[in-house]
Order: C-alpha cells, then sequence, then structure tokens
C-alpha cells in the first residue's frame, strides 16, 4: 500500500479548498440576481430605429443567456421609464433628457439622435416661429420625441398651444395632407426618417440658435446634418443643417443582473451591430458619452482596470474564505492581464494585416477607374463591373474585424466600389444609347 504523504495531503486539501471556494461563489453569483425567464426590451414605434436595434439585438441575447427575448413597441421613452419602474420590462431604450433616470442605470450609450424639423414643401413654413398656427406633429404621448420638441418651442417662446398640435406620429405626413410639419429626435438610420426623406416632399429647418441652446441644456448639443445623408443624387438635404443632437441609451434597474448586463454588452459591442447601425457608439467612446450612472457591470466592462474592486466585494460577502479568494483572484487577474495584451497583440497584427489588404483592394479600384476614363468598349466596361462587384465581395467577406469596418478608410473603399459601379453603368447606358 502506497504511502500518505504531507505533500499528498496538502494537494487534497488544496483541491478541496479549491472546490468549497468555487462552490461558493457559484452559489453567490446564482443566488445574487437570477435573470428571468422572459427578458422583455422596451423599444419604440414599430418602424423606428429603437425597435429596429431591439429586433437586432434580441436573437444575439437570446444565445447569450439562453431566455425568451421578447421586443416590446411603446410610445417612447417617458412610457419605457414607467415600465422599468413598474417591473414590466428588464431593459429599455430612453432618450437623453426626455425622462428622469433617476433608479435606473445606464447600460451603454447607442448611437446619437439628431432633431429634425421637417416640413412640407410649399407651407411656407420658413423658420421655427412659422410654425405658430400650422398643424405639427410634436409625437406621440410618452415619447422622447414629444419631450425634445416641447423643449425646442420653449426656447423660442413657444408653447404647444400656439400650434395645431397633433400627437401623430411623424411617417403620418406621407398620407395626411393636412399635416404642415413635424419636430422630430431621430437617429440617422431611422427606417421611418429614411422613408419621408426620400419621398423629396419634405425639407429641413435649421435650428439656427443651436450653440446658445446647447450651454442651457445638459442633453443638448449642437450638432449638423450631414449633407446627401437621405441622398445622394439629389442631395437630401443639400447642404448641411445645424440643429441639436442627444444621445438614445440603452438602461436598467440597478439591481439588474449582471450576467444579462454583460451578455447584453456583448451583444451590443463584440458583435458585428455596427455594421447594421453604423452610428453606433463605439465600446471604446462609450464612457466619454456617459454622463449619469452606469450599471456596476458596465463600469467594470468600459473600465476592466476597476474589477479588483469589483473581486473585493467578493471577499468580503465569503469572509471565511477571503485571504484565499484575495490570493485566487489576484492569480486570475495577473493571468487575465497577460492573456489580454497577448489577445490585443494577436488582434492588432491581425488589424494590420486587414489594413494592408485593404490597401490592395483601393490599388486594384484606382487601376479600374483609370481603365474606365480610357475605354469606350462595352464589353471591357462590363468586365470592369464584374471585376468591382467581385473585389467589394472579397473585402467584405476577408475584412471581418469591427475596428477596420469602423475606420474611415473602409468607408472610402466601399464608396470608391459604388462610385465605380455608378461611372460603369453610367458609361454603358451612354454608350448603348449612342450605338441605337
Amino acid at each position: 500500500m502506497q504511502a500518505v504523504s504531507t505533500q499528498s495531503i496538502r494537494g487534497w486539501f488544496s483541491i478541496a479548498m479549491l472546490v468549497v471556494l468555487v462552490s461558493s461563489v457559484l452559489v453567490w453569483l446564482i443566488q445574487r440576481n437570477p435573470i428571468p425567464r422572459v427578458v422583455r426590451i422596451a423599444t419604440g414605434e414599430p418602424g423606428g430605429l429603437y425597435h429596429r436595434l431591439g429586433d437586432i439585438i434580441a436573437p444575439t441575447l437570446k444565445s447569450g443567456i439562453h431566455r425568451t427575448i421578447e421586443v416590446e413597441s411603446t410610445r417612447g421613452s417617458e412610457e419605457n421609464r414607467e415600465l422599468l419602474i413598474s417591473h414590466k420590462a428588464e431593459l429599455a431604450i430612453i432618450q437623453g433628457g426626455a425622462t428622469s433616470f433617476e433608479n435606473l442605470s445606464i447600460i451603454t450609450p447607442l448611437f446619437p439622435e439628431y432633431l429634425f424639423i421637417i416640413v412640407r414643401k410649399g407651407s411656407g413654413i420658413e423658420s421655427v416661429a412659422d410654425l405658430k398656427g400650422h398643424t405639427v406633429s410634436l409625437g406621440t404621448v410618452g415619447s422622447g420625441n414629444r419631450a425634445s420638441a416641447i423643449q425646442l418651442l420653449q426656447y423660442y417662446m413657444l408653447d404647444p398651444s400656439d400650434l395645431d398640435d397633433t400627437d401623430h406620429y411623424f411617417i403620418d405626413l406621407l398620407t395626411d395632407a393636412s399635416l404642415d410639419a413635424a419636430i422630430v429626435t431621430a437617429g440617422l438610420e431611422n427606417p421611418d426618417l429614411k422613408k419621408l426623406m426620400a419621398s423629396q416632399q419634405f425639407q429641413l429647418l435649421p435650428v439656427t440658435n443651436s450653440t446658445a441652446i446647447d450651454l442651457t441644456h445638459p442633453f443638448l448639443r449642437a450638432a449638423e446634418i450631414p449633407r446627401g445623408i437621405f441622398s445622394k443624387h439629389p442631395s437630401v438635404p443639400g447642404e448641411p443643417i445645424p440643429t441639436l443632437a442627444t444621445t438614445a441609451y440603452l438602461v436598467a434597474e440597478p439591481e439588474t443582473s449582471p450576467k444579462l448586463v454583460s451578455a447584453l454588452l456583448k451583444a451590443v459591442h463584440e458583435e458585428s451591430l455596427r455594421l447594421s447601425v453604423p452610428t453606433l457608439i463605439s465600446r471604446r467612446d462609450a464612457p466619454d458619452w456617459t454622463k449619469i450612472g452606469m450599471h456596476p457591470t458596465a463600469h467594470q466592462y468600459f473600465y476592466p482596470t476597476d474589477e479588483v474592486g469589483e473581486l473585493a466585494n467578493v471577499m468580503e460577502s465569503l469572509a471565511a474564505t477571503k485571504e484565499l479568494l484575495f490570493a485566487l483572484g489576484a492569480g486570475i487577474y495577473l493571468l487575465w492581464i497577460r492573456w489580454k495584451k497577448l489577445k490585443e497583440a494577436e488582434t492588432s497584427r491581425l488589424i494590420q494585416q486587414q489594413k494592408d489588404r485593404l490597401d490592395g483592394f483601393l490599388t486594384q479600384t484606382l487601376s479600374i477607374e483609370e481603365k474606365i476614363l480610357e475605354t469606350k468598349d462595352l464589353k471591357l466596361l462590363s468586365e470592369l463591373l464584374a471585376k468591382v462587384s467581385r473585389i467589394k465581395l472579397k473585402a467584405l467577406q476577408e475584412l471581418t474585424e469591427e475596428e477596420l469596418r469602423g475606420d474611415q478608410t473602409f468607408a472610402i473603399f466601399l464608396e470608391q466600389c459604388d462610385s465605380l459601379i455608378h461611372q460603369i453603368q453610367l458609361q454603358r447606358i451612354a454608350r448603348n444609347t449612342a450605338s441605337t
């Protein structure tokens, strides 16, 4: 029979302590804040960006927490807050400045929202003051859209009673000729907003005193609607429009499960969400866009070096094993830091490789552009069109790093491809017309 040594006893003791420690931590985490069986996300109108974002996030979140996800249509920010406070929703999207954030915690800022003053062409409305007496949609009751519209009117010494105020959703401008205008706060990718502006029936008014309003409202800042953001040919708007902007936030109650918050942050910042919502605020920039309290798990996510503080809290709740937990936590933390540095170095190398590949694609498109200018051959133009399409497809398949796709060079490459395709198509039409 093999003798039992003090070394083996110490080994068994260490393993036993480790099992007890891990079991205690797991029980503590499970009992701390369980995730409900159904997670409800309060968003906004079905055709708006809030609702669209909820639909995009839901599948990834479901795979991360293995719960049923329900995306709720609502009137907007004020209703979303009430749903959270009354425990009829677990998560919500709320517009900054539209309602109180008291007793709520920010999980992450999502995207900037711009204030659009949309007027029907031929209505005679040339300024905010001209809205007086006209039928204007300020947004549905309970929406952040209505709250920001009223703030704007107050600055210009106007009251909703000075207008023929309606609580229509702004897309009704397309079907209700009695509506003269709408004051809308929305993200640039809002599907209903794009549809409205694409109709060419409306124009945007500037907020001429946006800088002054910026100084008096904590959630509003001076901004500019870019020229051609809704259409290139013709450009809509035809020139940059001064306006105001705020921020859309994903929020929850402070006691929301850390596991749910963590999965949600991964769904927003570690998936390819920016491909669907290009104006999504990146993980790197998110802390600069958050002016009020973050959920503790979100704070750890955006400031990973602060995770030692969370470990300290766990140790206090497990006083019997706090020395062992501290040693274990310190070791894991050091290993994590090392792993993170290696991962960052690997990611940096991969991004550089993909940047070099992107430069190669750009060079190919420049070569094709020269050939387009030099040829009149329809067959060659068709070959060049196919080649540009293959280059673009290959780039989208190979260049998958989120940081690279958010880089301006990648945007320039895509715009170059679209421009070349457009040039070729125009030349082919011109050649076909000339030949007939």
